[in-house]
């Protein structure tokens, strides 16, 4: 009995391993890429975003609103993604649904760096074809859409790291 035991358990302890190395089984790769649509956004503090301004960029997009369960928790990863990749290229982008400016920033609190962007019709959302919330995407530097992801399970931050660290080049070493 104790050997089925460890055999087991040494079988999870492999798989759990091998599962840090590969992105989730909910992540939805785009083969071939697909073209995202161009959109220009009001950020929630000022100024305008642009797809065609960022392209050179890795875009992560997440589309959420803040009566929105998982949209809770997969926001704070997504700003440590961007607070750890900003100055590698990549920009993460929080496309919020259908709020008010004022609900938005009351909410937010002054927790996240990354753009709030307000979608206050759902054109942009219709644009991506979001159907639910959140919805995250991944753009590449050629304005084409190569991940999906819908909901969020857990695993957001190490999928994400490891989907840029194939697509951003290193950073050179820093000397002390």
């Amino acid at each position: 009995m104790h050997r089925r035991l460890a055999v087991a358990i040494a079988v999870l302890a492999l798989g759990g391993c091998e599962q840090s190395h590969t992105v989730g089984r909910d992540w939805h790769k785009i083969e071939p890429p697909a073209a995202a649509p161009e959109f220009s956004l009001q950020q929630l503090d000022g100024g305008t975003v642009s797809l065609s301004g960022l392209r050179g960029k890795i875009v992560i997009m997440e589309f959420w609103a803040t009566w929105c369960g998982p949209c809770r928790f997969s926001l704070p990863s997504l700003e440590v993604i961007y607070r750890q990749y900003r100055d590698r290229g990549a920009v993460v982008l929080l496309a919020n649904q259908d709020e008010a400016p004022e609900q938005i920033r009351t909410w937010a609190a002054k927790r996240f760096t990354a753009p709030i962007l307000l979608d206050t019709d759902g054109r942009v959302a219709l644009q991506y074809r979001t159907s639910g919330i959140p919805h995250l995407l991944i753009i590449n530097k050629d304005g084409q859409i190569i991940y999906e992801h819908d909901g969020y399970g857990g695993g957001l931050e190490r999928s994400l790291e490891l989907i840029l660290e194939e697509l951003l080049p290193q950073q050179a070493p820093t000397h002390v």
